[in-house]
């Protein structure tokens, strides 16, 4: 709420300073209309370790070299992959309160939520060497789902009335802003239920001094069914702006009735968690292990919006 309060004063205080000797009458407007949301490249990364040196599953470092903590091969280097999405319809609803002037401008502060449900579910495209292990040694399914995707912007916005004579006003315009933006994101990484199929031991170093096929057998046991998962609402405040072009048609004087078509882009979106479990357990790599987390990162929230307007002018 505080972040809110302060971006909306900061909002304010840019439109009303500047404008304040050359205003003429004062405006409300409120608008309802669709938007459609661009589709949605992903960046991810996460703290995770290879499979090998997660002590939940190799906990006598049969397989894996001595010590997750002070690792010979255990990097905690991120892992990294990509995906992408389709694009999804939404609403768009809003409220501006402006202020003509006498040199033909109009100046605004707007508040607009645009959401769209994506319900788009993707299998995880590319990724770093880690990943990619894994992908080949174990998983069977590593889908990732973008859900709701709800952005509620704050924008400073400066019009142009072009000059035409009769009862249409057409005009062009454009701002600039914060969303605070919010996507629901799923996870499911899952290993193979069959451990005949599991391939991530082979060939790997075995520290131990009993049955090494049998022990090899016995982790294939424990990685096969085991599932990555997570299910978390991301956040994050972005910059963002737009481009406006509408039209007015004056029921009176005072009313009017209009159309208004935008084109609004943010900046990098970027927010993560700590996975909700880790191949079937916590999320970290056994004991005097840090907690995994995930990073997912975006540069593509956009949208295109068509909305109906209603406008009074005080």
């Amino acid at each position: 709420m505080s972040r809110f309060i302060t971006l909306t004063s900061f909002l304010l205080v840019l439109i009303l300073i500047p404008f304040s000797s050359n205003a003429q009458r004062l405006y409300i407007s409120t608008e309802l209309g669709f938007g459609i949301g661009n589709s949605i490249d992903t960046d991810a990364s996460d703290t995770d370790f290879p499979t090998l040196c997660d002590k939940h599953l190799d906990p006598d470092n049969l397989f894996s070299a001595p010590g997750v903590t002070e690792p010979e091969g255990c990097s905690s280097a991120a892992s990294t992959w990509s995906n992408s999405f389709d694009g999804a319809t939404g609403v768009i609803a809003g409220v501006a309160l402006g202020l003509s002037t006498d040199f033909g401008a109009r100046i605004e502060a707007e508040y607009f939520n645009f959401g769209a449900q994506y319900d788009a579910t993707s299998a995880v495209g590319g990724g770093g060497g880690d990943v990619v292990d894994k992908a080949t040694q174990e998983l069977v399914r590593s889908d990732e789902r973008i859900g709701a995707v709800n952005i509620n912007s704050l924008f400073a916005n400066v019009y142009y009335d072009l000059p035409v004579s009769g009862r249409l006003r057409p005009y062009i315009g454009g701002g600039v802003g914060f969303g605070m933006a919010e996507v629901e994101f799923d996870a499911v990484w899952a290993r193979n239920l069959d451990p005949d199929t599991i391939k991530t031991a082979d060939g790997a170093t075995y520290n131990g001094s009993g049955d090494e096929n049998a022990d090899r057998e016995a982790l294939h046991g424990r990685i096969a069914g085991a599932a990555t998962t997570e299910n978390h609402t991301l956040e994050d405040t972005v910059f963002g702006y737009q481009a406006v072009v509408g039209v007015d048609y004056m029921l009176t004087d005072n009313a009017s009735i209009g159309v208004k078509g935008r084109w609004v882009r943010y900046a990098k979106f970027s927010d993560g968690d700590e996975w909700d479990q880790l191949r079937g357990h916590e999320p970290n790599n056994g004991p005097g292990t840090n907690t995994v987390v995930y990073t997912i990162e975006t540069d593509d929230l956009s949208a295109f919006g068509v909305s109906l307007v209603m406008k009074y002018v005080f």
